[in-house]
């Protein structure tokens, strides 16, 4: 019931965070088939909110650390969290790989897509890193192992943020041509081979998803790179008057109550890459709140009619004012 409840609070959420999120390739998605995800990874657990939102409900792989405390530990399952364990965390959690294997494959087998992110690791930068062997190693258990299931396939899926720091911002949401089992020549006993090939051939197709801009590249040739790509997401229109004057006053309205949940943001943050995913989920769970209370109050002094035209008109001024 949490995970369910915590989906339709993003999706109500995420028009209003971003300025505009725009699909491709999602009509083209193979149907009613297990698929696996193989995503980058650029803004922490705000790309598998992004990617979440649009699929149907699904499983996610995230780092291992975030489970260490039981109690947080709890809360992550219930929104259908995987933990995945790596090597420099401790010796104690390798053997902790194979329940990640079997939580993983079991998803897949009953239907459910899964989420992985390739790389490993999240860095805030407009590239592909390279790939880790984690995805192609589901892969393979998932096509050849115990249990098999031959018809899963891999979508390379590329998740591209005009920046990585807060709301009103672009974001392309890319899925590219699926990955079946007999896209891999190699025979799949000769393991490690096959594994290099599998990851040859994903990261070829997830490239052509991704945006890629240099780090050493000047910032007006970087802010070029960034406005060619997001030519095909184009923001709201800047043309209606009345809409950007209606923005204005929905930022001004939020402006107080946002930069309190922006500077407690950052300070629980500070030198990590959790920024939006700390601030979109700080979000989600109070503004609702607060935006309730204010409109009880309202309600009590003014009458219940002032007090639900408030209860809808703030997440709509929040709304126009993301866009315009």
């Amino acid at each position: 019931m949490f995970y369910y409840f915590s989906r339709f609070l993003i999706r109500l959420a995420l028009p209003i965070y971003l300025k505009k999120l725009c699909l491709t390739g999602y009509k083209q998605l193979p149907q009613e088939l297990p698929l696996l995800f193989a995503s980058n990874h650029s803004d922490s657990f705000f790309d598998a909110l992004v990617i979440g939102s649009v699929l149907k409900p699904m499983y996610t792989l995230a780092r291992g650390d975030v489970f260490k405390n039981p109690k947080v530990a709890f809360w992550l399952r219930q929104i259908n969290l995987i933990p995945v364990f790596r090597g420099s965390e401790g010796r104690q959690y390798l053997k902790n790989h194979e329940i990640t294997a079997d939580e993983s494959h079991n998803a897949l087998k009953k239907g459910s897509p899964v989420l992985v992110f390739s790389e490993g690791v999240c860095v805030h930068e407009w590239k592909l890193r390279p790939l880790g062997k984690g995805t192609a190693r589901m892969a393979h258990k998932t096509w050849y192992g115990e249990d098999a299931v031959p018809t899963m396939k891999v979508i390379p899926t590329g998740v591209n943020y005009e920046h990585f720091r807060g709301f009103g911002k672009r974001v392309s949401l890319k899925f590219g041509d699926a990955i079946s089992q007999a896209d891999i020549a190699t025979n799949p006993e000769e393991y490690e081979k096959w594994l290099r090939e599998f990851n040859e051939i994903l990261e070829k197709r997830m490239n052509n998803e991704i945006l890629t801009i240099p780090g050493d590249l000047p910032k007006a040739e970087q802010l070029q790179k960034l406005n060619a790509f997001f030519e095909n997401c184009p923001a709201p229109g800047k043309g209606n008057v009345l809409l950007q004057a209606i923005g204005v006053i929905g930022r001004t309205i939020h402006r107080p109550l946002l930069s309190v949940f922006k500077n407690k943001s950052a300070k629980l943050t500070a030198r990590t890459v959790f920024y939006d995913s700390v601030l979109f989920g700080l979000l989600i769970y109070l503004y609702p709140v607060i935006v309730g209370l204010l409109s009880v109050i309202l309600g009590f002094i003014a009458g219940w009619t002032a007090g639900l035209g408030l209860f809808i008109a703030l997440p709509l001024l929040a709304w126009v004012g993301s866009k315009y």
